[in-house]
């Protein structure tokens, strides 16, 4: 494994536990000024788009799975598992993100997110919620 590897599972690590903690101002510093991230078939825009969808969305916490990482250059590719446990409603939502990450000043950020809901009829951007 390279130092593009290392570093890019820790950005998703650090994402993960800011949203877990709603710490919006530093989960929105791991993404690029002109990210796109794209959820239940909505694309929010920039850093400010984004933000108001994290303020928006339900507490939980986000258990990273399987990630596939190719970096190339200043680039990168990944898709990651994901499950998202409601924090009122002890549901459990099954994900994928797939994203597309840039290495700027040394530091890996997204720079589009799109996650999609693993259903019994296969990827989709409308969940199938599932209780423990």
């Amino acid at each position: 494994m390279t130092d593009a590897f290392s570093a890019i599972r820790e950005l998703l690590a650090r994402y993960a536990f800011a949203l877990d903690a709603h710490d919006t101002a530093t989960a929105l510093t791991l993404f690029t000024e002109d990210a796109e991230f794209t959820v239940y078939g909505r694309t929010f825009a920039g850093r400010g788009g984004i933000g108001r969808m994290f303020q928006e969305a339900p507490r939980g916490l986000h258990l990273l799975g399987a990630t596939s990482i190719a970096p190339r250059g200043d680039s990168a590719t990944a898709q990651s598992q994901v499950l998202f446990v409601n924090a009122s409603t002890q549901q459990q939502r099954l994900a994928h993100y797939e994203d597309e990450l840039v290495h700027r000043d040394g530091t890996w950020l997204i720079r589009r997110r799109r996650c999609r809901f693993v259903t019994s009829g296969g990827l989709s951007d409308s969940p199938e919620v599932v209780s423990l």
